[in-house]
């Protein structure tokens, strides 16, 4: 990845749809007679190349991850209780498209990553509706599981330095997860060779997960980043900040199916399909000292911590100065999704460990990874 690609990085989690979108370049000193005479108008082209080769497309990207990671809220494995069970689960998504590159002839930005994350943590109830409401092992109502999931959980500095593998964000993270399933038994199991072999019958089930994030993060440049503009290569310093919140409502139906072995091993196999929607609110921000090379001088790295001691006098004298990009917006959408399921399930006495993944398309996947006490 480029460096620049670190602006746009945050970018995952923003909707595709109706879209409200604002972004402006601004510059200031001598280095800015080296930029397009357009690239601070609020009509130049840039913007609109920016807006639709690239967030559209990371919007897209995003959108797709957050959706299909929102199915595995439950980790409903088999899809069906004896009794009831707690425990918990992670569902994760992503998505990974060919990186995009912007700009024309006279101004251009280097490769930008086209990706997609979503995490969701939780809590899982679930229990047997005929077992809640007193009925006996041969009552239809067995048939019935109820799966429940919820979680507030924030992301901290230190673990967020963990999952980039990188010192150099800073910021927050939140995420609150709620939602369920209502699944029913249609054929039982039936048992061979002494139960040694079991086919698990037909589940299916239908349920509701909502997921509501919300992003204060700022990736501290190590060093500046390199902008190529009318043959003239620059070094455009400072830090990135991004904050967002989405929000995403998933509706899905699915039916799972599968072998046991050896009294505590299951395989799953099924397939569903999804309704959902969400809503978005974005701002991007990078503002640094801008330095250009010539024919006269050598382009110095610009390391950061030495970035904010440039003296803004010297800027405006000489070929350089103060580049800022800022981008705001916010988007909805709607969309439909058809998945893929495969799995295991590990039932040994009071332990269930599940293991999911879902298929949503190329490139587009989801795991799920849940360990529960069944009672």
């Amino acid at each position: 990845m480029k460096q620049t690609g670190f602006i746009f990085l945050f970018l995952f989690g923003i909707f595709l749809g109706t879209q409200s979108l604002q972004a402006q370049f601004t510059c200031e000193g001598k280095a800015c007679s080296y930029l397009p005479s357009n690239l601070t108008s609020l009509t130049n082209d840039t913007y609109y190349r920016f807006q639709k080769d690239y967030l559209n497309e990371v919007m897209k990207t995003n959108t797709e991850a957050g959706f299909l990671a929102n199915l595995g809220g439950s980790v409903v494995g088999t899809g069906h209780v004896r009794r009831f069970q707690i425990g918990a689960g992670i569902s994760a998504a992503g998505y990974k498209k060919d990186n995009i590159s912007i700009g024309d002839t006279g101004f251009k930005l280097p490769e930008l990553p086209n990706v997609g994350a979503s995490v969701i943590p939780s809590i899982n109830l679930d229990f047997n509706l005929g077992w809640v409401l007193g009925f006996d092992d041969q009552h239809y109502m067995r048939r019935f599981s109820v799966y429940l999931h919820g979680m507030n959980s924030a992301i901290s500095q230190k673990q967020l330095e963990s999952f980039s593998n990188n010192k150099n964000y800073e910021g927050r993270i939140t995420i609150k997860s709620y939602g369920g399933m209502l699944r029913y038994q249609v054929f039982e199991k039936v048992g061979f060779f002494a139960n040694v072999i079991t086919w698990n019958g037909v589940n299916i089930g239908a349920g509701h997960h909502v997921m509501d994030e919300n992003f204060s993060l700022s990736y501290l440049e190590g060093k500046a980043a390199t902008i190529q503009t009318n043959g003239v290569k620059g070094k455009w310093g400072g830090d990135t900040n991004f904050d967002y919140h989405t929000k995403i409502r998933t509706t899905h139906a699915d039916i799972r199916t599968g072998i046991g072995l050896f009294w505590f091993l299951n395989v799953i196999v099924g397939g569903g399909y999804s309704w959902n929607t969400g809503d978005s609110e974005m701002s991007l921000s990078r503002r640094g000292p801008y330095l250009v090379q010539t024919a006269a001088a050598n382009i110095i790295e610009l390391p950061r911590e030495y970035q904010s001691q440039i003296n803004p006098a010297l800027l405006s004298a000489s070929d350089s100065g103060t580049l800022g990009l800022n981008a705001s917006g916010s988007a909805s959408s709607r969309r439909k999704i058809g998945y893929g399921i495969v799995g295991l399930e590990i039932d040994v006495f009071l332990l269930k460990i599940i293991a999911e993944g879902i298929y949503g398309g190329k490139d587009l996947y989801s795991a799920n990874l849940g360990v529960k006490l069944s009672f």
